[in-house]
């Protein structure tokens, strides 16, 4: 698995862009598709669902995106 082995300072300007470049591919993947929704705003991601169980799916995602970024994310 391919991890990233440097980053920016904490507060960098950087950050936000990264962070959007590096979740682009998942903001894509669910925008607008059967009511589920990934807002990305600097470091934040707000997940919106019309169910449980979709919600729940789309976490798995969003975890899986992170893994491989090397986030933790019990942390987050």
């Amino acid at each position: 698995m391919f991890g990233l082995t440097f980053g920016v300072r904490q507060g960098s300007v950087l950050s936000p862009y990264l962070f959007a470049i590096y979740l682009d591919d998942l903001y894509k993947s669910y925008k607008g598709n059967r009511g589920l929704y990934v807002f990305l705003y600097a470091d934040d991601i707000l997940c919106i669902s019309p169910s449980i169980c979709a919600l729940e799916n789309l976490l798995r995602a969003c975890e899986w995106e992170l893994i491989w970024l090397s986030i933790n994310v019990k942390k987050s």
